[in-house]
């Protein structure tokens, strides 16, 4: 139980690689504050799942291309679980049609989602974990970052 005592908060938590690192971080003791951007009942699934497994979670649906969504994650997410150690910035949407039919307004959503996210939820929990002198942030990136797709 490595991560006994620490409080993780973890986006794109309903399904995925979020929902697997969730349980991993929940297997290792940590408690969780989890989020998704619309699937209430896959994160309240992955929440029990976690809770069976001995933790404390807290849920929380919020569009994280939105900064004062972020923040109030991040308020409500300390207010239920007392801190947060760890952030783990997950969530990523991706267009699953040709590029040339990706709109400007596609475009600017998937960097709002992938990129200013991370800035935001960092920016939230920084200031905390500097008066704590202690925290991990950890971005998430696919491989479609590195390799184009057909």
């Amino acid at each position: 139980m490595r991560l006994k005592g620490k409080t993780a908060l973890v986006t794109g938590a309903s399904r995925n690689i979020g929902k697997e690192i969730s349980l991993a971080f929940a297997r290792e003791g940590a408690d969780l504050a989890l989020s998704a951007l619309q699937n209430e009942d896959a994160l309240k699934d992955v929440a029990e799942e976690c809770q069976s497994l001995g933790v404390k979670t807290y849920r929380g649906l919020a569009d994280l291309s939105d900064s004062h969504q972020c923040n109030v994650l991040v308020q409500n997410s300390v207010q239920a679980l007392g801190k947060i150690d760890i952030l783990v910035c997950n969530a990523a949407i991706r267009p699953h049609h040709p590029l040339l039919t990706v709109t400007d307004e596609d475009w600017h959503r998937i960097f709002a989602i992938n990129l200013d996210s991370s800035f935001y939820l960092t920016r939230a929990v920084l200031p905390n974990m500097i008066k704590r002198q202690t925290g991990s942030i950890i971005a998430i990136g696919g491989a479609s970052a590195l390799i184009g797709r057909p």
